[in-house]
């Protein structure tokens, strides 16, 4: 009877210490969890690893299905057993998988070294970049002859892996090509603003201001027009050398010749004078549309200008002597001849009514002949400026003053000072701009000077 008493005894023992065996396990299972480390950082738990890792090879297998390239993954994904944290338990493996660095063959776009995109499809690439380069090239003469165009920066395309993340399509691509990292800052003229006093107020030359606006002719500003005092700034620049010839005018000398038997009001043409002709080859460099330099390349004389020789009575008029003296003003150089001229990157054409003289801010204005001053003070464009009328229908006219020291009505002898140069009206600096009119018609001043 004792005997069987400690026999239930210790079966009744045996199977506590099996239930505390199993319920023991059973704990170690429950609170058991695997560490999910990507990239060597614990970014979560799962209770099952190996339906995490199926997870992770149909999230792979899918993105490649989505992109139409095979995908490979950067990441190194591991597994290693820990206890439980709830708080760092994770059942949606999706999430969990996009914290890999998935791959696609690829191509990555490098300026100056660093990765600026990357795109699946190579010639893609090289065509926005050509069309980009090509956008540059918009208003230079089609007769000219476009020698290279090149980055100035340096770039490359680099084969490779490339992070699905870095990736974009074409249309991405081509606004971040075309994306401005500074607009161009545009100003609008206002009344009795001209360029030089433009260029002075934003610190900048006029030739630069000249550079800046190709299409405008900034003799001719008015009120409300549009103007770039500032160029834009892009990401990646353009340089383009061309090459273009044009057609330019060779003015004629005056050879006077004093005849006391004439009226001091009168002038004979003995011999009228023809301006010549030459084909002027020019070496030009654009950055971003703009000109960064402009050289002559070469000169060819086409025809030979023929010198105009007159007779005219002592004294009659004031005329040319020296390389500075112009007769009505004593100047540096003619800055813009009369007549038709060509613009050596547009290849557009423009008239100019006149002679323009460059001389310092002051300088003297002196009457062509003797006369009657018609009008004196501010007109338009001329700025301030004076017209006299010399008889027998001609008429000279003198504008961009500084100060007029005549006034309407006035008599003037030749050579008597009647004025200062100037910038005012629309003038691109101090110069005097000189015309003559024969019968209300516009005549070369050159014939007369």
């Amino acid at each position: 009877m004792v005997d069987k008493i400690i026999h239930n005894k210790r079966a009744v023992f045996a199977g506590i210490i099996l239930a505390f065996v199993i319920s023991f396990f059973w704990y170690l299972k429950a609170v058991e969890a695997y560490d999910v480390v990507i990239d060597g950082k614990v970014v979560a738990q799962v209770k099952d690893g190996d339906e995490f890792m199926d997870a992770v090879a149909a999230y792979e297998e899918s993105i490649g299905k989505e992109l139409g390239h095979s995908v490979k993954n950067l990441s190194s994904v591991k597994l290693q057993k820990n206890r439980l944290n709830t708080e760092l338990l994770e059942t949606d493996f999706t999430k969990l998988a996009g914290n890999m660095k998935l791959a696609v063959n690829g191509y990555r776009f490098l300026i100056d070294g660093k990765q600026f995109f990357a795109v699946y499809d190579k010639s893609e690439l090289e065509k926005l970049l050509e069309e980009y380069k090509n956008g540059f090239t918009k208003g230079i003469d089609e007769k000219a002859r476009i020698k290279s165009i090149d980055f100035k920066q340096k770039t490359e395309i680099i084969q490779g892996l490339v992070e699905i993340t870095d990736l974009v399509d074409s249309s991405r691509a081509a606004e971040l090509l075309n994306k401005k990292e500074q607009e161009a800052a545009v100003i609008e003229v206002k009344d009795g603003e001209n360029a030089w006093i433009i260029a002075r107020r934003h610190n900048i030359s006029v030739e630069d201001l000249e550079k800046m606006n190709p299409p405008l002719d900034l003799e001719k500003l008015f009120p409300g027009d549009r103007i770039v005092v500032s160029p834009f700034k892009s990401r990646l620049d353009v340089i383009i050398n061309l090459e273009n010839s044009v057609t330019e005018s060779i003015p004629f000398k005056t050879q006077n010749i004093n005849d006391s038997q004439m009226y001091r009001s009168q002038k004979k043409v003995v011999k009228p004078g023809v301006p010549g002709e030459k084909k002027v080859t020019y070496d030009i460099v654009l950055e971003n549309g703009l000109q960064v330099s402009m050289k002559v390349a070469k000169t060819e004389i086409i025809k030979a200008p023929v010198n105009r020789v007159v007779r005219i009575g002592t004294k009659t008029t004031v005329s040319r002597g020296g390389s500075r003296n112009y007769g009505v003003v004593s100047g540096k150089r003619i800055s813009s001849n009369f007549g038709w001229r060509t613009h050596p990157i547009s290849g557009k054409k423009s008239f100019h009514d006149g002679v323009d003289i460059a001389a310092n801010h002051g300088t003297g204005v002196y009457a062509y002949s003797a006369g009657r001053v018609s009008f004196a003070g501010w007109n338009g464009g001329y700025g301030k400026v004076i017209f006299i009328d010399h008889g027998n229908g001609l008429q000279t006219r003198y504008a961009h003053l500084s100060a007029t020291s005549v006034r309407v009505g006035q008599r003037v002898s030749a050579g008597e000072k009647i004025g200062a140069v100037g910038s005012t009206g629309n003038s691109t600096g101090p110069h005097l701009h000189f015309e003559v009119l024969q019968n209300g018609s516009l005549k070369n001043p050159f014939n007369y000077i």
